[in-house]
């Protein structure tokens, strides 16, 4: 077993934020902690898979996954820039990726780390 840990997304809260895809590959499960530099951020913090194919030889670098879903249960509430942390079990999609929709934009940064446990 590893134990992944890294920054998926860092950037201003004062719009939505995509993240760029997280391979997920042999990835068993997986937790984000979405954190806020400022009180004044409000929204939903959401997590988002897809199970697009790649092509061989193509996997990560070039590869964008067009298909992608909202994870059942793996959605959080920000209310006056409060901390969220979603945690997915037991993982069975290829790609991942972190979704913050604003509903109050903040006057700070979003902050969201992945702790993920892989084979």
């Amino acid at each position: 077993m590893r134990n992944l840990c890294h920054t998926v997304l860092s950037a201003n809260d004062d719009v939505s934020r995509t993240s760029s895809k997280i391979d997920a590959n042999q990835l068993v499960s997986a937790s984000f902690h979405a954190f806020f530099s400022d009180t004044d951020a409000a929204g939903t913090v959401k997590i988002q898979a897809s199970n697009d194919p790649t092509v061989a030889g193509n996997i990560a670098a070039d590869f964008t996954p067009t298909n992608w879903i909202d994870i059942p249960n793996a959605t959080g509430t920000v209310t006056a820039g409060s901390a969220v942390l979603i945690t997915i079990a037991q993982l069975s999609y290829r790609w991942l990726r972190v979704i913050f929709t604003k509903s109050n934009a903040g006057t700070g940064t979003i902050t969201v780390n992945l702790n993920a446990l892989g084979i």
